[in-house]
């Protein structure tokens, strides 16, 4: 019998070098279901009378790579939930716990990439907070704002590479960005939202941003943030989540739907591993303001999807993390190191090729807060200044745990809102079980949720 020809998957965990480009595509504030093709939704049942978006490009992606439907983040802001990421360590072992204030530290998917002779690549929608500030610049060969076609025409130029590209489309301006990519569909968009609210008479509350803009865009943005505050203090938060899908669909037509097919054209010929997913949600109750301020399930349960050579295309529904993303990536690109790896993930690889089943995963997520008003002149000093300078306070206002078919969330401090100051309080602890259609339920089980309290302490101890 002749000898079987040897196939790439024969040296899966062999070869330091399976995939010629690792592609990560983050969409900032996407909503895991938000997407089409997830069975496990949230959402509708909220807002029954809300039209779901058109998310096709997705949902094909999804037909062709190992979706976990059920991913929880570690935080829900931008910053320690890509550190998280790309280091896969809980934020308290990284040091990005806040949201704006330390560096990352240790190995990331980059570091070691860079050291493996890759060409390592980073176009971030959110410089401020996704970029060299709080060091996500570490390991970077090519640091790209904003512009998706610079950041193709960079992995084009890539013999091996290994990337993240992040889109800020879905975030408020919900589907726009700037004026760049939103255009006249933004510009209009405005002006039908202030004929119905009314034309800015103040700043919004809220005048953060996450990127440099113009005079005119920064304009635009702080206008559009100000319809969000005055639907939200009118007890519209289905209108405002409303605006949230309607940017979903806009994102994912008018720029998404071109980007990925430059990419397919881009890694023709190629062997690759493409990881999509969100870094949190956006979710709008007593409980939740946009995101930053919650552990809401719909804050913190993102998608996260595998394409690939040796990927088996499926649908897992029981939870994961996103701190499982690096150990997954390394382990399915053959890394040696793989089982010393220190990192609190767990590989998922045997699942993304196999289809091998795993049960549900303990996770932990946490929200710092910072004093708006303080923080709003600290960026403008840093603004001023072209650095930051300094430390922003935080105090931990929310965190949660699940554990198998449970969920506790407890809020640690008094916040108003993203309105006013902070102070700590006794915690205030709210207990769900999922149901079969992972649909978190309210329920009182006293030793389950003193067992889950007790887990959270512990949790705290591993503070940097």
């Amino acid at each position: 019998m002749a000898a079987r020809a040897p196939v790439v998957s024969d040296y899966i965990n062999r070869s330091s070098t399976v995939y010629d480009h690792i592609v990560l595509l983050s969409i900032d504030t996407l909503r895991s279901d938000c997407i089409g093709r997830n069975p496990l939704k949230l959402w509708p049942s909220k807002y029954p009378n809300l039209r779901a978006p058109d998310t096709s490009v997705l949902d094909e992606l999804v037909d062709q790579g190992a979706f976990f439907a059920n991913c929880v983040s570690a935080a829900p802001y931008t910053s320690a939930s890509h550190a998280s990421i790309l280091n896969g360590k809980w934020p308290l072992r990284h040091g990005v716990f806040e949201f704006f204030n330390r560096k990352l530290t240790g190995d990331t998917l980059f570091t070691r990439a860079q050291r493996a002779g890759y060409r390592t690549i980073l176009k971030s929608d959110f410089p401020l907070i996704l970029g060299p500030t709080l060091g996500f610049d570490r390991g970077i060969d090519e640091f790209i704002v904003e512009s998706d076609s610079a950041y193709l025409d960079a992995l084009g130029q890539s013999e091996r590479s290994v990337s993240l590209a992040h889109f800020g489309g879905v975030h408020v301006p919900y589907g726009f960005h700037n004026l760049h990519y939103g255009g006249d569909a933004y510009r209009n968009k405005l002006a039908e939202l202030e004929q119905q609210i009314g034309a800015a008479g103040s700043l919004p509350k809220d005048q953060l941003f996450e990127t440099l803009r113009d005079e005119e865009d920064m304009q635009y943005l702080m206008r559009y943030k100000r319809i969000i505050q005055e639907l939200w203090k009118a007890g519209r938060a289905e209108d405002i989540f409303g605006l949230y899908l309607g940017g979903i669909e806009h994102f994912l037509r008018h720029r998404f739907t071109a980007f990925i097919d430059q990419l397919k054209r881009r890694l023709e010929g190629k062997r690759w591993l493409i990881v999509l997913f969100g870094d949190h949600g956006e979710e709008y109750d007593e409980h939740s303001f946009g995101h930053f301020n919650s552990v809401a399930e719909g804050v913190l349960r993102v998608p996260l999807l595998f394409i690939g050579a040796d990927v088996a295309p499926a649908i897992h529904t029981e939870r994961v993390r996103t701190v499982d993303i690096l150990p997954t990536i390394l382990d399915l690109n053959g890394d040696k190191h793989i089982r010393r790896l220190a990192v609190d993930g767990i590989s998922l690889a045997s699942t993304v090729r196999e289809r091998t089943a795993y049960a549900s995963r303990c996770g932990y997520a946490q929200a710092y807060v910072a004093d708006t008003a303080r923080f709003v002149k600290f960026q403008q000093r840093m603004m001023a200044n072209g650095k930051k300078q300094g430390h922003l306070p935080h105090l931990l206002f929310k965190e949660a745990v699940w554990e198998g078919e449970h969920k506790l969330s407890r809020t640690v401090a008094d916040f108003e809102q993203y309105l006013g100051g902070m102070a700590p309080i006794e915690p205030v602890n709210r207990l769900e079980r999922f149901n079969a259609a992972q649909m978190p339920l309210a329920v009182s089980e006293g030793q389950i949720q003193q067992r889950l309290a007790d887990m959270l302490v512990q949790y705290n101890t591993i503070r940097q």
